[in-house]
Protein backbone atom coordinates (compact mmCIF):
# COMPACT_ATOMS: atom_id res chain seq x y z
CA UNK A 1 0.00 0.00 0.00
CA UNK A 2 2.52 2.69 0.93
CA UNK A 3 4.98 1.98 -2.26
CA UNK A 4 1.22 3.18 -4.10
CA UNK A 5 1.44 6.10 -1.99
CA UNK A 6 4.85 6.90 -2.71
CA UNK A 7 4.85 6.11 -6.33
CA UNK A 8 1.19 8.73 -6.64
CA UNK A 9 3.21 11.31 -4.60
CA UNK A 10 5.75 11.07 -7.51
CA UNK A 11 3.77 11.00 -10.28
CA UNK A 12 1.78 13.89 -9.10
CA UNK A 13 4.85 15.95 -8.72
CA UNK A 14 6.05 15.08 -12.09
CA UNK A 15 2.51 16.27 -13.56
CA UNK A 16 2.87 19.68 -11.32
CA UNK A 17 6.32 19.95 -12.95
CA UNK A 18 5.32 19.39 -16.17
CA UNK A 19 2.23 22.04 -16.29
CA UNK A 20 4.25 24.69 -14.79
CA UNK A 21 7.10 24.62 -17.56
CA UNK A 22 4.48 24.27 -19.92
CA UNK A 23 3.38 27.77 -18.08
CA UNK A 24 6.15 29.45 -17.93
CA UNK A 25 7.51 28.31 -22.03
CA UNK A 26 4.31 29.60 -23.38
CA UNK A 27 5.29 33.01 -21.77
CA UNK A 28 8.39 33.11 -23.05
CA UNK A 29 7.17 31.96 -26.26
CA UNK A 30 4.76 35.08 -26.25
CA UNK A 31 7.77 37.35 -25.11
CA UNK A 32 9.86 36.37 -27.93
CA UNK A 33 7.56 36.18 -30.98
CA UNK A 34 8.49 39.66 -33.40
CA UNK A 35 5.97 41.54 -34.19
CA UNK A 36 5.10 40.48 -37.63
CA UNK A 37 4.56 37.06 -36.97
CA UNK A 38 0.85 37.20 -36.24
CA UNK A 39 0.30 35.80 -40.03
CA UNK A 40 2.20 33.25 -39.75
CA UNK A 41 1.04 31.87 -36.00
CA UNK A 42 -1.46 29.10 -36.52
CA UNK A 43 -3.73 29.42 -33.87
CA UNK A 44 -4.60 25.72 -32.19
CA UNK A 45 -7.63 24.16 -33.11
CA UNK A 46 -10.52 24.37 -30.57
CA UNK A 47 -12.49 21.23 -29.29
CA UNK A 48 -15.30 19.78 -31.58
CA UNK A 49 -18.48 21.92 -31.00
CA UNK A 50 -20.60 19.70 -32.62
CA UNK A 51 -21.73 18.04 -29.15
CA UNK A 52 -21.27 19.49 -25.98
CA UNK A 53 -20.29 15.81 -24.83
CA UNK A 54 -17.71 15.52 -27.40
CA UNK A 55 -13.81 16.07 -25.21
CA UNK A 56 -11.56 15.96 -28.28
CA UNK A 57 -11.46 15.66 -32.26
CA UNK A 58 -8.38 13.18 -31.27
CA UNK A 59 -10.01 10.03 -31.41
CA UNK A 60 -7.20 8.83 -28.50
CA UNK A 61 -7.64 11.74 -26.61
CA UNK A 62 -11.39 10.83 -26.67
CA UNK A 63 -11.39 7.88 -25.45
CA UNK A 64 -9.13 9.14 -22.91
CA UNK A 65 -10.95 11.93 -21.56
CA UNK A 66 -14.30 9.53 -21.67
CA UNK A 67 -12.26 7.18 -19.53
CA UNK A 68 -11.29 9.71 -16.93
CA UNK A 69 -14.88 11.37 -17.28
CA UNK A 70 -13.39 14.57 -18.54
CA UNK A 71 -15.21 17.48 -20.60
CA UNK A 72 -12.00 18.61 -22.60
CA UNK A 73 -13.29 21.78 -21.86
CA UNK A 74 -12.84 24.83 -19.09
CA UNK A 75 -15.74 25.99 -17.16
CA UNK A 76 -17.05 28.55 -18.96
CA UNK A 77 -17.53 26.56 -21.03
CA UNK A 78 -19.85 24.36 -20.50
CA UNK A 79 -23.28 23.18 -22.05
CA UNK A 80 -25.57 20.55 -19.83
CA UNK A 81 -26.48 17.87 -21.56
CA UNK A 82 -29.42 16.14 -22.48
CA UNK A 83 -30.22 12.67 -21.76
CA UNK A 84 -28.98 10.78 -25.07
CA UNK A 85 -25.94 12.41 -24.44
CA UNK A 86 -26.03 11.77 -20.81
CA UNK A 87 -26.00 8.00 -22.47
CA UNK A 88 -23.48 8.55 -25.07
CA UNK A 89 -20.90 9.89 -22.20
CA UNK A 90 -21.69 6.66 -20.54
CA UNK A 91 -21.46 4.38 -23.26
CA UNK A 92 -18.47 5.75 -24.61
CA UNK A 93 -16.76 5.35 -20.97
CA UNK A 94 -17.61 2.12 -20.62
CA UNK A 95 -16.51 0.82 -23.81
CA UNK A 96 -13.03 2.62 -23.96
CA UNK A 97 -9.68 0.86 -24.07
CA UNK A 98 -8.25 3.24 -21.34
CA UNK A 99 -10.30 1.11 -19.31
CA UNK A 100 -9.76 -2.60 -20.06
CA UNK A 101 -6.08 -1.25 -19.84
CA UNK A 102 -6.72 -0.11 -15.84
CA UNK A 103 -8.32 -2.85 -15.12
CA UNK A 104 -5.80 -5.48 -16.62
CA UNK A 105 -3.07 -2.98 -14.89
CA UNK A 106 -4.62 -3.31 -11.56
CA UNK A 107 -5.41 -6.90 -11.51
CA UNK A 108 -1.56 -7.39 -12.42
CA UNK A 109 -0.61 -5.40 -9.93
CA UNK A 110 -2.37 -7.23 -7.06
CA UNK A 111 -1.39 -10.47 -8.80
CA UNK A 112 1.84 -9.43 -8.13
CA UNK A 113 1.09 -8.47 -4.29
CA UNK A 114 -1.28 -11.87 -4.00
CA UNK A 115 -4.47 -9.96 -2.85
CA UNK A 116 -6.95 -11.65 -2.17
CA UNK A 117 -4.59 -14.52 -1.68
CA UNK A 118 -7.49 -16.57 -1.68
CA UNK A 119 -8.15 -15.90 -5.77
CA UNK A 120 -4.73 -17.50 -6.41
CA UNK A 121 -1.90 -17.27 -9.20
CA UNK A 122 -2.10 -17.99 -13.04
CA UNK A 123 -4.68 -17.37 -15.09
CA UNK A 124 -7.54 -18.09 -12.90
CA UNK A 125 -6.35 -16.00 -10.18
CA UNK A 126 -5.84 -12.76 -13.08
CA UNK A 127 -8.87 -13.46 -14.28
CA UNK A 128 -10.43 -12.95 -11.05
CA UNK A 129 -8.85 -9.84 -10.24
CA UNK A 130 -9.41 -8.58 -14.38
CA UNK A 131 -13.41 -9.22 -13.52
CA UNK A 132 -13.09 -7.95 -10.18
CA UNK A 133 -12.00 -3.99 -11.68
CA UNK A 134 -13.81 -4.52 -14.70
CA UNK A 135 -17.25 -4.76 -12.44
CA UNK A 136 -16.82 -2.59 -10.33
CA UNK A 137 -16.09 0.29 -12.77
CA UNK A 138 -19.43 -1.12 -14.94
CA UNK A 139 -21.17 -0.37 -11.77
CA UNK A 140 -19.86 2.67 -10.96
CA UNK A 141 -20.47 4.02 -13.76
CA UNK A 142 -23.78 2.65 -14.58
CA UNK A 143 -24.65 3.99 -10.94
CA UNK A 144 -23.46 7.20 -11.76
CA UNK A 145 -25.20 7.69 -15.46
CA UNK A 146 -28.61 6.51 -13.64
CA UNK A 147 -28.19 8.78 -10.71
CA UNK A 148 -26.76 11.99 -12.53
CA UNK A 149 -29.76 11.52 -15.25
CA UNK A 150 -32.06 11.89 -12.17
CA UNK A 151 -30.83 14.10 -10.56
CA UNK A 152 -29.37 16.31 -13.22
CA UNK A 153 -25.90 16.52 -11.98
CA UNK A 154 -22.73 16.51 -14.32
CA UNK A 155 -20.03 15.30 -12.75
CA UNK A 156 -17.46 15.68 -15.81
CA UNK A 157 -14.30 17.68 -15.11
CA UNK A 158 -13.99 20.89 -16.64
CA UNK A 159 -10.57 22.25 -16.69
CA UNK A 160 -10.98 25.59 -14.18
CA UNK A 161 -8.86 27.90 -16.88
CA UNK A 162 -7.27 29.61 -13.80
CA UNK A 163 -3.50 31.07 -13.70
CA UNK A 164 -0.95 29.15 -11.07
CA UNK A 165 -0.65 25.88 -10.09
CA UNK A 166 -2.07 25.95 -6.33
CA UNK A 167 -4.91 28.12 -7.67
CA UNK A 168 -5.76 25.31 -9.97
CA UNK A 169 -5.37 22.41 -7.50
CA UNK A 170 -7.52 23.99 -4.91
CA UNK A 171 -10.04 24.15 -7.52
CA UNK A 172 -9.49 20.49 -8.51
CA UNK A 173 -9.79 19.37 -5.12
CA UNK A 174 -12.91 21.26 -3.94
CA UNK A 175 -14.28 20.00 -7.28
CA UNK A 176 -13.99 16.31 -6.18
CA UNK A 177 -17.17 16.66 -4.45
CA UNK A 178 -19.25 19.10 -6.67
CA UNK A 179 -21.08 18.37 -9.75
CA UNK A 180 -22.66 21.20 -12.12
CA UNK A 181 -26.60 21.51 -12.55
CA UNK A 182 -28.18 22.23 -15.77
CA UNK A 183 -27.76 26.32 -14.99
CA UNK A 184 -23.88 25.43 -14.86
CA UNK A 185 -23.49 26.34 -10.70
CA UNK A 186 -21.76 23.68 -8.80
CA UNK A 187 -23.26 22.17 -5.86
CA UNK A 188 -22.67 19.02 -3.58
CA UNK A 189 -22.70 16.19 -5.79
CA UNK A 190 -25.07 14.00 -4.17
CA UNK A 191 -24.66 11.37 -7.39
CA UNK A 192 -20.87 11.27 -6.63
CA UNK A 193 -21.34 10.05 -3.17
CA UNK A 194 -23.97 7.82 -3.55
CA UNK A 195 -22.19 6.23 -6.55
CA UNK A 196 -18.91 5.70 -4.70
CA UNK A 197 -20.54 4.40 -1.88
CA UNK A 198 -23.22 2.15 -4.17
CA UNK A 199 -20.26 0.70 -6.15
CA UNK A 200 -18.00 0.16 -3.15
CA UNK A 201 -20.68 -1.77 -0.93
CA UNK A 202 -22.17 -3.73 -3.84
CA UNK A 203 -19.00 -4.84 -4.62
CA UNK A 204 -18.36 -6.67 -1.83
CA UNK A 205 -20.63 -9.06 -2.84
CA UNK A 206 -18.46 -11.01 -5.17
CA UNK A 207 -15.41 -10.64 -2.46
CA UNK A 208 -13.86 -13.44 -0.72
CA UNK A 209 -14.90 -13.82 2.89
CA UNK A 210 -11.68 -12.40 4.05
CA UNK A 211 -13.00 -8.84 2.17
CA UNK A 212 -16.09 -8.53 2.77
CA UNK A 213 -17.45 -7.21 5.76
CA UNK A 214 -18.93 -3.97 5.97
CA UNK A 215 -15.73 -2.51 7.53
CA UNK A 216 -14.16 -3.33 4.10
CA UNK A 217 -16.84 -1.41 2.05
CA UNK A 218 -16.46 1.30 4.08
CA UNK A 219 -12.46 1.63 3.45
CA UNK A 220 -13.36 0.99 -0.38
CA UNK A 221 -15.51 3.69 -0.15
CA UNK A 222 -12.74 6.54 1.47
CA UNK A 223 -10.22 4.86 -1.36
CA UNK A 224 -12.87 5.96 -4.31
CA UNK A 225 -13.16 9.23 -2.88
CA UNK A 226 -9.74 10.03 -2.24
CA UNK A 227 -8.60 8.26 -5.47
CA UNK A 228 -11.17 10.65 -7.39
CA UNK A 229 -9.56 14.21 -5.77
CA UNK A 230 -5.92 13.01 -6.27
CA UNK A 231 -7.44 12.00 -9.71
CA UNK A 232 -8.81 16.25 -10.41
CA UNK A 233 -5.81 17.31 -10.40
CA UNK A 234 -4.29 14.75 -12.85
CA UNK A 235 -7.63 15.77 -14.72
CA UNK A 236 -6.80 19.67 -14.27
CA UNK A 237 -2.87 19.81 -15.75
CA UNK A 238 -3.96 16.48 -18.24
CA UNK A 239 -4.65 18.45 -21.45
CA UNK A 240 -1.81 21.19 -20.99
CA UNK A 241 0.98 18.39 -20.39
CA UNK A 242 -0.77 16.13 -23.47
CA UNK A 243 -0.58 19.69 -25.57
CA UNK A 244 2.89 20.25 -24.37
CA UNK A 245 4.14 16.30 -25.57
CA UNK A 246 2.60 16.53 -29.10
CA UNK A 247 3.74 20.02 -29.45
CA UNK A 248 7.37 19.18 -28.50
CA UNK A 249 6.84 15.94 -30.62
CA UNK A 250 6.12 17.98 -33.60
Amino acid sequence: MWPSVKTSKLFLGVLLTLASHKSMQAQTDEHNLPSDSTGDTEPAAPPSRDSAVTPSENKTKASLFYFLVMSGKTQDQFQPLTQSQRAEAYTKGLFSPFLFLNAATSAGITQWQDVPHSWGQGAEGFGRRFGNYFAKQTVTRTLRWASEAALHEDNRYFQSGKRGVWARVKYALVSSVLARHDDGKQYFSFSRLGTNAGAAFLSRTWQPSTNNSAGDGAVSFGISMGTNAGGNIVREFLPDILHLFWHEQR
